[in-house]
């Protein structure tokens, strides 16, 4: 250390009478250490020095609460640690924001996708129920939409337990295969 250089105390002292050859000493003394002690905490080069320069900007607009007995450094060190803090409590907020809206929308989307897709698949098979013959469509009807039992549409049709399971065996197989088809010609790509 050069004789003639005045020591942190020297400085601080000077600077809280407002001179500005101190701050500038005090400002090309501390700038680079803090800058790297500032990118090790923010990882981003424009923030390290944004940082950097509001602990200097800081620290002239409280010149006159300086105290030349404590340690200057101690005290742009607080403060960049501070302002780091900030920084990171900021961004971690914002990050959680944009987090938050960006799942929205894709909640949004599937949700509107998935109406979409129960629309078509309601309009498919109605398509399909329509296509077989009445008294099938009245069993499908009456076990799948009304919940009566095999036993019940057997007595509300006089027809026996055995032909209502057969005809919706035959309904049920008819819908896979048409479902199926549509499935499977929805999914080709060419």
């Amino acid at each position: 250390m050069n004789i003639n250089t005045p020591n942190d105390n020297l400085l601080a002292s000077a600077i809280s009478k407002g001179s500005i050859e101190a701050f500038e000493q005090l400002f090309h003394r501390y700038k680079r250490k803090l800058y790297y002690f500032s990118l090790k905490y923010t990882d981003d080069t424009f923030d390290a020095e944004e940082l950097v320069q509001t602990v200097f900007i800081n620290l002239w607009e409280h010149r006159k609460s300086l105290d030349e007995n404590k340690s200057v450094k101690n005290y742009l060190y607080k403060s960049a640690v501070n302002l780091i803090y900030n920084n990171l409590k900021r961004k971690a907020v914002r990050r959680n924001y944009i987090n938050s809206e960006l799942s929205k929308p894709e909640e949004s989307v599937n949700q509107t996708y998935e109406q979409i897709f129960c629309n078509e698949l309601e309009k498919k098979i109605d398509s399909i129920l329509l296509s077989l013959p009445p008294q099938q469509q009245k069993i499908i009807s009456f076990s799948r939409f009304e919940g009566l039992s095999h036993e019940e549409i057997a007595e509300k049709l006089d027809l026996s337990v055995r032909t209502v399971e057969n005809q919706i065996y035959r309904a049920t197989k008819v819908l896979k295969k048409h479902l199926e088809t549509d499935l499977i010609s929805s999914s080709d790509p060419g």
